[in-house]
């Protein structure tokens, strides 16, 4: 048995020493403890974070670029806890590039559990107002968010994960693009 023999000693002239059994035995039962603690998410398939713009809001106006605060839902559809370091992302509006960012502040999202978090983005003004001129009668943009989450495991770096969908904007009187 590996780790749980006899050992001699260099002075003990053939005479066996005898450790005990339990402190002999203690280094390869803690590493086999470690193995299946850090095993739990490996037996199952790990699935990707979902990640999804919850809102968007300007946060501060500059007559050449405009700051947005972006509000990402980060939810964990795995049944067991998954800490996040960052998440990097890219929005498009309209199948166009819009911003890219990333978080600043890790996540513990238990099993199942979500989380919202703030980032801030800068936008040259002319690509909002274009996005802005492009919302149209339905009053809808179509997005896309993709990107990557960076775990905390140490199995698995980094996941993918892409979402699309579409943003539901109020009336703004004067932005509507004129007749041609």
């Amino acid at each position: 048995m590996l780790g749980c023999s006899r050992h001699m000693g260099h002075g003990d002239k053939g005479r066996a020493r005898r450790r005990p059994r339990s402190a002999a035995c203690a280094p390869g039962l803690l590493s086999a403890l470690l193995l299946a603690a850090c095993a739990g998410p490996l037996t199952s398939d790990l699935e990707a974070p979902e990640v999804s713009l919850a809102g968007l809001a300007m946060s501060r106006p500059g007559l050449f670029e405009q700051e947005l605060r972006l509000d990402l839902r980060v939810r964990n559809p795995n049944d067991f806890a998954i800490g996040i370091d960052r998440v990097r992302f890219a929005l498009e509006l309209n199948e166009k590039a819009f911003a890219h960012g990333r978080t600043s502040q890790e996540l513990d999202l238990p099993a199942l559990g979500e989380a919202v978090v703030p980032v801030t983005v800068s936008v040259p003004t002319n690509d909002l107002l274009e996005r802005l001129l492009e919302v149209g009668s339905e009053r809808r943009i179509d997005y896309r968010l993709h990107g990557e989450a960076e775990l905390d495991s140490l199995f698995f770096r980094t996941v993918p994960f892409e979402r699309d969908g579409k943003l539901s904007l109020p009336e703004i009187p004067g932005l509507t693009r004129p007749s041609s």
